[in-house]
């Protein structure tokens, strides 16, 4: 696995094309979530990476988890370099094929522990801070994710190169996901528009991620954010421009690429 996950850091750190460091036979969900731990334990000892600050979850829609063939959703880091708050500015030119992907976040106000698990909902809704609207940022590389096998991705830490964190937010009680209008705005143009698309609710996702950390051995932390879920598809975009998020009574999230 040394190997692989040597490979597979130098991919990332350089924005090499995707490589799906494929084994023979496939590997499994749980060798994926074995590699990712190796890939993310490399990338947190680079300065341009960092600790982790917080969790991506994928596939957590009803037609994903059909489409992967899977019981459960995924799940990636985010790397304290990589996680900026609105507004944000980033160089297009560091990514090899940007994308980004609407997205409630919560943001984490008290330590769930490992050795605490499993949690209710109840319990995790009390350690949630606020939720937040975000951009996640992904740098897809030239990946097929209509053909890909997932622990492929899983193993690439699912495509993730940070977060673009908005607000102001709300409290966890106030939120109420079948009402909140999603607009993406790029350089004064609407692009999308979808009310109610939440994959899944998102207290729901971090209760999920909570209890799925935990039976890895890890901790969601206090400080910490969760991306719960993209309310649109992939989203590309090539070379520069604004592009603003806005998610109603949640406020709005501002990145621009130069």
């Amino acid at each position: 696995m040394t190997d692989t996950r040597d490979l597979i850091l130098q991919d990332i750190r350089t924005a090499a094309a995707f490589d799906t460091r494929s084994t023979t036979p496939p590997r499994s969900i749980a060798q994926a979530y074995a590699l990712q731990d190796a890939v993310a334990d490399g990338l947190t000892s680079d300065p341009r990476y960092g600790p982790v600050a917080g969790w991506k979850i994928a596939a957590n829609s009803p037609a994903l988890l059909e489409r992967f063939g899977i019981g459960e959703p995924a799940s990636g880091r985010v790397f304290v370099a990589q996680r900026r708050d609105s507004p944000a500015t980033l160089d297009a030119g560091a990514y090899r094929q940007f994308a980004l992907e609407p997205e409630i976040a919560a943001v984490i106000g008290t330590t769930l522990a490992a050795q605490d698990a499993p949690y209710d909902a109840a319990t995790v809704q009390a350690a949630i801070a606020r939720f937040v609207p975000a951009m996640e940022l992904l740098d897809m590389r030239g990946a097929d994710m209509g053909a890909i096998h997932l622990p492929d991705a899983i193993a690439q830490n699912i495509s993730n190169v940070g977060a673009v964190i908005g607000g102001p937010g709300v409290a966890p009680d106030a939120l109420d996901v079948s009402t909140i209008r999603t607009t993406l705005t790029i350089d004064g143009e609407l692009r999308h528009d979808v009310t109610g698309a939440a994959p899944q609710h998102p207290l729901e996702a971090v209760t999920w991620l909570a209890n799925h950390l935990s039976a890895r051995g890890l901790t969601l932390e206090a400080g910490q954010i969760v991306l719960c879920g993209t309310h649109s598809p992939i989203w590309y975009h090539e070379g520069t421009g604004r592009i603003d998020l806005a998610m109603s009574g949640l406020g709005e999230a501002v990145l621009t690429l130069g």
